[in-house]
């Protein structure tokens, strides 16, 4: 792949990739030789002989070839793997315990729910958080510490493919609560986190102070917080594969980003980098660290600081080193749903527009077809982890994404303006309000449609990762991003395609 200021120029994508993709093997390698180690037998051996052999092989191979790209690879397993080892463990008996906790977040996505950190249980400390129920008690504010005696789990039990504990690991929890009375010890016990709520809490009122009809669909488009919007319009979202746009990524991260830049002078490029920067920092710290914001945030900040530079730009890498540094610091994200949704449909855009998207006289054609484009890699990158996690298959989501994204995204901007201008004269926010409003009750009425139409939603069955883990593999080897003669594409191309397509057979036999 060349860069499109230099086309002389080849961009180096391969030193972050390959890095990136040797931390996650070395995350999964260590996953799996725990989950047949606690099982007992000697699989656990013949896994953890195989890792060395293969390890002893792939650097005997990349000394002869002089392949750096090979040992960065190998590197980063290793390191993945040792991360993985040195991740403190909490355990002990389910049961009745004293539990005293300060309060992170007070909304889980569900009412009643509670975050903890600094969590103590019967006076030992454990290492990561707690989430904790509350039954019919009153939720305490965020930044207080609680003191509760209540029922403590290990959250390790299985339902089919669904392994809670790693699930909650994801977000940092490694114990399960219920409660239906506890005491406040002490107040504001972390005020940033405190602060944060509040702004959080602030820029929520006053959402729903300029917005008259659709409040908590904005909420949701700037805010993430989807606990107000009402599950028949979710549900719309749901049934045309549009959900995306109630969770914070690289969609809302581009138009915000766009409009700062928008409205920060030319001149002074380094001025509008930090200050973009310390919006989308402050932005991921008011969502507490979204993996798919943080993600579409270092992206940004990547892509920024090459055109302040004047350096090559590639998007590869920067959603490469975006996923380095959110594995290394929460190396059980890959777990996360949103995390794999997030990067599977940034990697799908990228594998399908690799080669540019095809321009035309028209100016309208142009953006349907680049519309279009970043749909279908999207919902083809997305559609097996979809189906894994959620069971359903989204029959005219290319249909409602190519309609709904381009009036969304005036309405997000559209949103973003008159927030800030709320934020100083309020009522004249509250007139301008009125655009925006109007095109989400018209996007909500062209989602209903679709979604009410047969078949807008099928139920399927539940692939493997490892399918959809090949379909991307089926993308990337289509994408110029295999620098490599045409005819060792193809036969790449349909190596990975008759993996893929031996995996979904055996996935459907397994069903």
């Amino acid at each position: 792949m060349f860069d499109r200021r230099d086309p002389n120029r080849i961009i180096n994508f391969r030193p972050l990739l390959f890095a990136a993709v040797g931390l996650v093997l070395g995350i999964a390698a260590f996953i799996g030789y725990g989950t047949l180690r606690l099982k007992g037998g000697p699989l656990s051996l013949v896994l953890l002989i195989f890792f060395s052999v293969a390890a002893a092989a792939l650097c005997c191979f990349a000394v002869i070839r002089r392949k750096s790209a090979l040992f960065i690879l190998l590197f980063a397993f290793l390191i993945g793997f040792a991360r993985m080892l040195i991740i403190p463990t909490d355990s002990f008996e389910n049961g009745e315990y004293t539990v005293i906790g300060t309060v992170v977040s007070d909304n889980d996505g569900k009412e009643g729910r509670l975050i903890l950190s600094n969590v103590t249980v019967d006076g030992v400390k454990l290492h990561h958080r707690m989430r904790m129920n509350l039954k019919n008690a009153s939720v305490p504010e965020v930044g207080d510490v609680i003191e509760t005696r209540c029922s403590v789990r290990n959250p390790s039990m299985r339902f089919g493919s669904y392994d809670e504990r790693t699930r909650l690991m994801a977000s940092g929890i490694s114990s399960v609560a219920s409660c239906s009375e506890y005491k406040v010890i002490r107040k504001g016990a972390v005020p940033l986190t405190k602060a944060l709520n509040d702004v959080r809490r602030y820029l929520g009122a006053r959402i729903e102070y300029l917005f008259d009809d659709n409040a908590d669909i904005v909420c949701g488009f700037l805010l993430g917080d989807r606990s107000g919007v009402e599950e028949e319009d979710y549900e719309d979202f749901v049934s045309t594969g549009t959900s995306h746009l109630l969770s914070l990524s690289g969609f809302h991260v581009g138009i915000l980003a766009s409009v700062l830049f928008f409205l920060l002078p030319k001149c002074f490029p380094w001025l509008r980098f930090t200050i973009v920067g310390l919006f989308l920092l402050f932005y991921c710290a008011l969502t507490a660290f979204s993996p798919s914001l943080v993600r579409a945030s270092i992206m940004c900040g990547c892509l920024m600081l090459a055109d302040v530079t004047e350096e090559r730009r590639d998007a590869l890498s920067s959603l490469s080193l975006a996923a380095l540094i959110i594995l290394i610091v929460q190396p059980y994200k890959i777990f996360s749903v949103g995390f794999r949704l997030s990067f599977a449909a940034t990697l799908g855009i990228l594998f399908l527009t690799s080669s540019g998207i095809p321009a035309f006289k028209s100016r309208i054609v142009s953006k349907v077809v680049s519309a279009a484009l970043i749909t279908i890699g999207a919902t083809a990158a997305t559609a097996l982890i979809s189906a894994q996690y959620f069971n359903t298959f989204q029959t005219y989501g290319i249909i409602a994404n190519v309609i709904a994204v381009p009036v969304f995204s005036l309405a997000v901007t559209l949103s973003f303006a008159v927030l800030l201008i709320g934020l100083i004269i309020p009522p004249a926010a509250h007139l301008l309000a009125f655009v925006p409003d109007k095109l989400i009750t018209g996007g909500m009425i062209m989602l209903r449609a679709i979604s009410s139409l047969p078949g807008a939603q099928i139920s399927v069955f539940s692939p493997s990762t490892l399918s959809g883990v090949l379909m991307l593999v089926v993308m990337f080897c289509i994408s110029q991003y295999v620098l490599r003669p045409l005819n060792k594409r193809i036969r790449l191309t349909m190596l990975a395609f008759l993996l893929f397509t031996a995996s979904v057979i055996a996935d459907i036999i397994r069903a």
